[in-house]
């Protein structure tokens, strides 16, 4: 790439980079005015983005999430030129780019409705009354958001959130990566990982959608999971329904879960973080019900039923079978 398409494509990453922080209310005004005055190519590179925007992303997300799911694939969209191809949709969720050019430029973005913000600290839950009377719990390390003025828009960047949606005639639209989805009245579970994520659906129904896929409708008692780039959507049994979503409740439950996935799900609620040792551990198969603010309890159970102590290290909590432990590099 020439140093000409080089300088392109900074620009439009900056472009970018001041759409998301616009829509997500955290740009500084100001200064994006400035940046946006100080050069023709950069009012030019902003509006390229919101014109991408205009033409890819709600619409196309509203074909995948408002057909049956037997229908067939929405049209592949005209190429767009190579700057404009960096956009992901999931950088800016929602129509507020659309907005840009319809009402008169860049600078009409700023009274575009900005979205709410919530979010917990690990080892925390909050439960927030949306403006439709729903409700959402998030779990341990999350953060949400919704924008409610023009319909009902609801973002999980991260963490876990149970929604107790109240029927209505707008749809209420859930956007995540890697999953997003239409909503009815209902309860429902949402869990982002590292490797992609779930949405459980305990009441009502969901149309959901996978990077683009076409929408799939999940029913009451079944899950759409994604891991490793495939998804698969099952009905899920009552016990394994009641482990999902015992969180709420502040508990975690292991029916014979491996020992080190089972240390995973409880590091999500520590700051202090459990961490084997010993690798031939990892399998060790546990069952029990543990408070998620309680991990002595859950120390202690390891201790008696499988001879596995623990000792602190800095912020480690460190397991071992054994009368010794190991020694460990800091």
């Amino acid at each position: 790439m020439g140093d000409e398409g080089k300088a392109g494509a900074e620009l439009s990453d900056q472009a970018i980079e001041w759409l998301v922080a616009l829509d997500c209310g955290t740009a500084d005004e100001q200064a994006f005015e400035a940046w946006r005055d100080a050069d023709p190519r950069h009012a030019a590179a902003f509006a390229q983005v919101a014109a991408t925007w205009r033409r890819t992303a709600d619409a196309r997300l509203s074909v995948l999430l408002d057909q049956p799911a037997d229908a067939a694939p929405p049209p592949e969209p005209e190429a767009e030129p190579a700057a404009a191809r960096t956009v992901s949709r999931r950088a800016v969720a929602g129509g507020a780019a659309a907005v840009v050019l319809g009402l008169g430029g860049a600078g009409a973005f700023l009274a575009w409705p900005r979205r709410a913000f919530a979010s917990t600290a690990i080892g925390k839950r909050q439960t927030i009354r949306l403006p439709d009377g729903s409700h959402a719990m998030l779990n341990t390390d999350t953060r949400v958001s919704w924008r409610f003025e023009n319909g009902r828009e609801f973002w999980i960047e991260r963490g876990e959130a149970a929604l107790l949606v109240r029927e209505a005639e707008t749809p209420f639209r859930v956007y995540s990566d890697p999953i997003d989805a239409r909503l009815s009245g209902g309860r429902f579970n949402i869990r982002l990982a590292d490797d992609g994520g779930r949405l459980l659906v305990l009441a009502g129904r969901a149309a959901a959608a996978y990077r683009g896929t076409l929408a799939e409708t999940i029913h009451a008692g079944s899950s759409l999971t994604i891991s490793d780039g495939a998804a698969r959507v099952a009905a899920l049994s009552p016990d394994a329904i009641a482990a999902a979503t015992a969180w709420e409740q502040g508990k975690i439950v292991f029916n014979g879960m491996p020992l080190d996935r089972a240390i995973a799900e409880f590091n999500r609620y520590l700051s202090d973080k459990i961490v084997l040792q010993q690798a031939d551990l990892a399998a060790t198969s546990l069952g029990g019900e543990f408070r998620i603010d309680d991990p002595d309890s859950f120390l202690l159970a390891l201790r008696e039923s499988f001879g596995i102590g623990n000792r602190r290290q800095d912020n480690r909590i460190l397991l071992y079978r054994g009368d010794t432990p190991p020694q460990t590099r800091r």
